[in-house]
């Protein structure tokens, strides 16, 4: 017998993220000298981020609703169901969002040397911003203030 379970998110406390719309996050974890950076993320429902890129390997465990990942120009490229682990990859521009009833995602972003974690792009794909260690090292500050 399978048992269900929800996300009880009573002791979560959510975070806008600077440059990213329809999203919250908190950081669970920041392991500077290993650069890593654990962190869960509360997406809108129905709502596309921006286009991004992540430059280190990001490992993501769907917790709650449906997260959809899209393809550049919008269109869906997979549904991640809750439970469903995946082992990220580099070079891969895309958005993601919330389905109908929005998604819970537990991210592990693992460094790979450089300060740079994730490149913040444009529709055309040109790189408006960057996320790395300093900027997750102030949101840590801020959250723990």
């Amino acid at each position: 017998m399978t048992t269900q379970f929800a996300f009880d998110e009573s002791n979560v406390s959510w975070h806008p993220f600077a440059g990213l719309d329809h999203l919250e996050f908190t950081l669970c974890n920041l392991d500077e000298e290993r650069q890593i950076a654990d962190l869960l993320v509360k997406f809108e429902p129905s709502e596309k981020v921006a286009i991004h890129n992540h430059l280190a390997k990001t490992n993501m465990l769907i917790i709650q609703g449906e997260l959809r990942m899209y393809h550049t120009n919008g269109d869906i490229k997979e549904i991640r169901k809750p439970g469903e682990y995946f082992e990220g990859r580099t070079d891969d521009c895309h958005s993601e969002g919330g389905g109908p009833d929005g998604a819970v995602v537990y991210y592990s972003i693992r460094g790979h040397g450089e300060e740079d974690l994730v490149e913040l792009m444009d529709d055309e794909q040109n790189v408006v911003a960057r996320v790395g260690m300093p900027e997750l090292r102030a949101m840590w500050a801020e959250q723990h203030a």
